[in-house]
């Protein structure tokens, strides 16, 4: 019996780190986001500070740009038989607003600097009450802040360099009730003994960034390197609450089962972007970038516990993974700019460990906008949908999730991008 509530306690403290992964952004910008994020090659405005720092270098004067992402997500779980019946639940209703603010200087023709605030992992999924996952997640929030100071370098009038530093950190909230079950988990429906509510603050993590652009005419090539970013979570609270079962005493009386405090990480992976920049005329401009994120640092993850009994290690066993963007830009007047975009973006995370707190799939991104510039200032606005498809735990009649929660996901995303820029 211990050993099955054990596993429902190691469960939930591993999801603050799975959950970073299949929910990255790079949405921290209009005009970018419009464009699918394919302008590692452009150096437009000062969201350049995240997208290809190197771009800093072309750019003049002083540049304010400040903007955020309205995020609606929504995802749904049909239960594989014969366990689950088949039972269909939907995610409730969120609205994220990740954000992207940034602060840039030309200080001569061949020296510019800048710092971006944005973050890249600040999603969060909530499942109705009687979901029958609600023991593996129930409500998730996560949210990391980069603050990115920046430096560009024109070494040759066609080419520059550049490069920052980024201090991250992370708080994450989460929460589910516990199962007592046969081991394995979810072979019947089990007894639901608790909730367990974890909070927990990262301490600062520091990475760095490396980039390059190079302008020829009508052409131009960009690269971006970032680090990877490790978040250590040290001390942060487990707080359990037993339900009146028959099991409250035996459960209460081993004396392992209470609040405590919890040490743990999350490393966010590095990852390597290129792309080119082909202005077709005076006012079409196309882009194609890729990109390639090193995932299998978050193979398995060690939780360390106040009492010593619950420490373990959880597989998640990411891969790998790339991305493809295309991006078009075309200037409907002087002042009027038309802006759309595609990307193919591979999920990293295998079938067996996705959840109810990151279905995360293959996903297909469609995106267009608008930007308007009158004098000094400029507006931004956009939309993106994403579409996840579905995918299945269970292949070729046998479930394949780690801990025997399987079933089919479908999930899709809806994003509005809104920016404003001022040159000073």
């Amino acid at each position: 019996m211990r050993r099955s509530l054990l596993a429902v306690l190691v469960l939930l403290f591993f999801t603050g780190a799975s959950f970073g992964a299949g929910f990255g952004l790079y949405e921290f910008g209009a005009r970018a986001s419009s464009l699918g994020g394919a302008v590692v090659a452009q150096a437009y405005d000062a969201s350049s500070a995240f997208y290809n720092p190197a771009g800093l270098a072309f750019q003049k004067g002083t540049q304010f740009y400040g903007g955020v992402t309205l995020i609606s997500s929504k995802n749904r779980w049909v239960g594989a038989a014969p366990i689950f019946s088949n039972d269909v639940f939907d995610s409730k209703d969120k609205i994220h607003t990740p954000i992207g603010v940034y602060l840039t200087h030309s200080f001569s023709e061949n020296f510019a600097a800048g710092i971006g605030v944005t973050n890249p992992f600040g999603l969060g999924l909530e499942w109705p009450d009687d979901f029958p996952g609600r023991v593996v997640s129930r409500n998730v929030d996560l949210k990391s802040f980069y603050i990115s100071p920046v430096i560009a370098f024109r070494i040759h009038p066609n080419l520059s360099i550049g490069g920052g530093v980024d201090l991250v950190y992370s708080t994450v909230s989460l929460e589910r009730n516990a199962l007592l079950s046969l081991d394995p988990p979810y072979t019947d429906p089990g007894q639901e003994i608790g909730k367990v509510m974890l909070e927990g603050n990262s301490g600062l993590g520091i990475g760095f960034s490396a980039s390059m652009m190079y302008r020829y005419q009508k052409f131009s090539l960009g690269f971006l390197y970032r680090h990877k970013v490790k978040n250590e979570f040290k001390e942060g609270d487990a707080k359990i609450t037993l339900f009146d079962t028959p099991f409250k005493t035996f459960i209460a009386n081993q004396g392992v089962f209470v609040d405590q405090k919890a040490n743990t990480e999350i490393t966010y992976p590095s990852f390597i972007s290129v792309g080119t920049h082909y202005q077709v005329n005076e006012k079409l401009g196309v882009e194609f970038d890729f990109m390639w994120y090193k995932w299998d640092v978050f193979d398995v993850l060690a939780l360390d516990f106040e009492h010593d009994e619950l420490d373990t290690e959880v597989r998640e066993e990411y891969s790998n993974s790339s991305q493809f963007r295309i991006g078009l830009h075309y200037q409907l007047s002087e002042a009027l700019e038309a802006r759309a975009g595609y990307i193919y973006d591979q999920t990293p995370q295998p079938i067996e460990s996705m959840s109810p707190l990151l279905p995360d799939n293959d996903r297909n991104d469609f995106s267009f906008g608008l930007g308007y510039k009158t004098g000094k200032m400029s507006f931004g606005v956009g939309y993106m949908f994403v579409d996840f498809g579905e995918r299945s735990t269970v292949e070729n009649g046998e479930g394949k999730h780690f801990d025997g929660f399987n079933g089919t996901y479908a999930s899709k995303a809806h994003l509005f991008f809104f920016n404003y820029g001022i040159t000073l």
